[in-house]
């Protein structure tokens, strides 16, 4: 799930070699809604066919990703990955994808 262009996203990718890793994409052009809106979570969600309190959303700004995921009832953790931020910081934090794992 990415507030970017559809055909952008999908060919970062098909690029990387990732699209196999994917049972959905959800961007805000392919749905019409853009993070922090919640529905794009919902949109996201239905695809993949599970309920919030089944998911767990990863995102690396709590002002958009956090957001969205708390008014979705979506379970959040912040990726960090080393960046500073002002306001709340989100109770569940990792810096690496090793930790995430851990976590999770």
């Amino acid at each position: 799930m990415t507030n970017g262009i559809d055909r952008v996203q999908r060919s970062r990718l098909a690029a990387s070699g990732l699209t196999p890793l994917f049972d959905a994409v959800v961007t805000s052009e392919s749905c019409g809604y853009a993070k922090p809106d919640p529905r794009i979570l919902d949109v996201a969600l239905k695809a993949m066919a599970v309920i919030p309190h089944q998911a767990v959303y990863v995102g690396d700004d709590p002002a958009t990703d956090g957001v969205a995921a708390a008014a979705a009832g979506v379970r959040f953790v912040w990726m960090d990955g080393g960046r500073p931020i002002s306001g709340r910081r989100p109770r569940r934090r990792v810096g690496s994808l090793a930790e995430l794992a851990d976590l999770l």
